[in-house]
């Protein structure tokens, strides 16, 4: 790829992700963490970072911030049908910072590792504008891990949970200010036992729903060469986004399929498998997997996906609302 002597806002984060994959002469999986085998199993690290200007909206406690951050870290350990071990964090902090905020902080991040098994291992602390990351260690069973690139045609694309609550969120805490909002704005849940579970039913790739679900497909897409068509029909919006985009007219596309935010679980299974998955895990089919392009099916029309969701450093409609 050409280096361009521009910006990065020029460009946008996945652009600038491969011009930093080029500098380098090896490469590495483009997955939602790194990967190396050690024994039967997969270790699995990776990483995610949070900043006070842009994901954590004013009025959200310090639990509901560290809580966010752990959840983030480990959501990319359940994409890949891990387990997770340990979590490292660095976290840099203004000098203001009272110790009852650090403390909530580490509530928080403990909070969402003793829900999901994982310790805390230590890390960094620094003085600086609010940014905080996180470093996640897993493990993955051989033969059970999920990636991008492994589905194939016919297979069904599907979500865990309801889309569009925490887009809701943001909207209603930038219209009113509430700190209850805020708060749920960062309401997450890594979906670990949901991912392991799927990978024994026969789930052939996954991702999860950071950035939503059209930047999803926009990934999954480019690593497997596949296309997919989603059905709007079939989406399981949630009731508040629902009513939000009623009240304040914003469409359910912008909410449910754009904004993202939700951490939900985007996967593919074949067909014969979706039934038994349906019965034991809150699921729901929105589509397939193809050869072509991406394609939206709403009202019998079928639409070009050209939109690829939230994107870093690229200044969309819904990424100038974005905390």
């Amino acid at each position: 790829m050409k280096v361009m002597n521009g910006r990065l806002g020029d460009i946008g984060e996945r652009k600038a992700v491969d011009i930093i994959r080029g500098l380098y002469g090896y490469g590495w999986p483009y997955e939602d963490s790194f990967f190396f085998p050690s024994g039967n199993r997969y270790v699995l690290v990776t990483t995610d970072s949070i900043t006070g200007s842009r994901h954590v909206p004013q009025g959200a406690s310090p639990e509901r911030v560290g809580y966010f951050l752990a959840a983030v870290n480990l959501s990319d350990i359940a994409a890949m049908a891990g387990r997770p071990l340990y979590l490292l964090t660095s976290l840099i902090l203004p000098r203001g910072t009272t110790i009852d905020y650090l403390k909530g902080l580490e509530r928080g991040i403990g909070r969402c590792l003793d829900r999901y098994g994982a310790r805390m291992a230590g890390g960094d602390l620094k003085e600086g504008p609010l940014a905080l990351t996180g470093i996640a260690i897993g493990e993955v069973e051989k033969g059970r891990m999920l990636r991008r690139d492994s589905m194939h045609c016919g297979d069904l694309l599907c979500v865990t949970g309801r889309l569009g609550r925490n887009a809701a969120a943001y909207y209603m805490w930038k219209g009113t200010g509430q700190g209850r909002w805020a708060e749920a704005v960062l309401r997450i849940e890594p979906r670990i036992p949901e991912a392991r579970l799927l990978a024994r039913l026969g789930a052939t790739s996954a991702t999860d729903l950071s950035d939503g679900v059209y930047s999803s497909i926009a990934q999954l897409g480019g690593s497997s060469g596949r296309g997919f068509e989603i059905r709007y029909d079939s989406l399981p919006v949630d009731r508040l986004a629902l009513k939000v985009g009623r009240s304040l007219g914003i469409g359910i596309e912008e909410l449910a399929l754009n904004f993202g935010g939700e951490y939900e679980l985007l996967f593919t299974i074949p067909r014969d498998r979706y039934g038994e998955a349906r019965k034991r895990l809150d699921i729901t089919c929105i589509g397939r997997v193809t050869r072509g392009s991406n394609i939206l099916i709403k009202d019998g029309r079928r639409t070009r996906i050209n939109d690829a969701g939230y994107e870093h450093f690229r200044m969309r409609r819904v990424a100038k609302g974005r905390i």
